[in-house]
């Protein structure tokens, strides 16, 4: 049964961020995006799979892109910030998220979190035991990078 919930969350996300960045939009105006540059260091432990990648009608050279995105056991993304507004919607497992200066919160399944542009943090998977897997929801200037890390 939490299977089918955590699916079933899934395409109800999935459906309302294409609703809402492509409403009145026809297949012939949602062109493929052009591809961002790839990260310059792959983080061991963490698994992207990137479910959309589109232009967004009526904002001229804008992307939408939607990934899922699985953290082994004890998974750390460093320090960094997003060049754009990032959705992060939790799905198993719990992410410890930590902006720069406080103490870190911890998201559980069904919990989202809104990361503004400039916010330093990091997150992680929380257990050392448990898969952290999280749908992400980014709206990004075309070839900007969204992630820039502050941390080596």
């Amino acid at each position: 049964m939490e299977a089918k919930r955590i699916v079933v969350a899934q395409v109800a996300i999935m459906i309302a961020a294409a609703i809402f960045l492509c409403a009145g939009a026809t297949a012939e105006e949602r062109a493929p995006a052009a591809e961002l540059p790839r990260p310059s260091v792959d983080v061991p432990g963490i698994t992207p799979q990137m479910l959309s990648r589109t232009t967004v009608p009526g904002a001229p050279g804008k992307l939408a892109i939607a990934n899922r995105v699985t953290y082994e056991p004890g998974a750390r993304r460093r320090k960094h910030y997003h060049t754009s507004q990032v959705f992060f919607y939790i799905l198993e497992g719990t992410m410890a998220v930590q902006d720069d200066g406080k103490e870190p919160v911890s998201l559980k399944p069904g919990d989202f979190l809104l990361i503004k542009p400039g916010t330093v943090h990091a997150h992680w998977n929380a257990s050392t035991t448990e898969k952290l897997v999280f749908t992400e929801f980014v709206l990004v200037d075309e070839g900007q990078r969204s992630t820039v890390f502050v941390e080596q």
